[in-house]
């Protein structure tokens, strides 16, 4: 078989396994005034300033998420997290529905915090909006502006505590 061929066919098998593993969201880039307005709706970002939020721009994008398209994978690793901020998504593990959330929330935290493969697939299952944050970059800004990554951190473990709390609710 020749090498055009071959590699013709490796890219539409790719294409094929990607469409049938669910679409994963288009990150556009979004207006700059999208974005700030994005981040100053985020509860997440409500204890930084002005200008604190501001500089979150060089990490993070807003996405818009339709009905089906994949965020998460689970057991692959995951280079950054979202804050969603209107739509609804489900988190299955193994295909088993554990969580729908809707309205603000998380997602990918624990991947941003431990560093380990995604441990749950996470789908849209309506229109989404979304701001996705490059861990990495995230990481490194909270590491020049320590103030940003207190009050992160801060916000990361409310949630998490939050969450284990309504665990031990169920």
């Amino acid at each position: 078989m020749n090498i055009k061929l071959a590699a013709g066919l490796s890219l539409a098998v790719a294409v094929i396994l990607g469409g049938l593993a669910g679409r994963a969201c288009a990150a556009e880039p979004a207006p700059a005034s999208e974005l700030s307005q994005a981040l100053g709706q985020a509860a997440v970002f409500a204890g930084l300033t002005g200008p604190e939020r501001a500089a979150l721009e060089v990490a993070a994008t807003v996405r818009h998420c339709t009905s089906g398209e994949r965020l998460v994978e689970r057991g692959r690793p995951l280079d950054r997290m979202f804050i969603m901020l209107d739509g609804q998504v489900e988190v299955r593990i193994n295909g088993r529905l554990v969580a729908t959330y809707h309205g603000q929330t998380l997602l990918g935290e624990l991947e941003f915090l431990d560093r380990q493969p995604a441990a749950a697939d996470v789908v849209a299952v309506k229109e989404t909006r979304l701001i996705e944050v490059n861990n990495a970059v995230l990481a490194e800004l909270m590491r020049k502006q320590p103030r940003i990554g207190y009050v992160l951190m801060g916000e990361l473990a409310k949630i998490e505590a939050q969450r284990l709390r309504a665990m031990n609710l169920e």
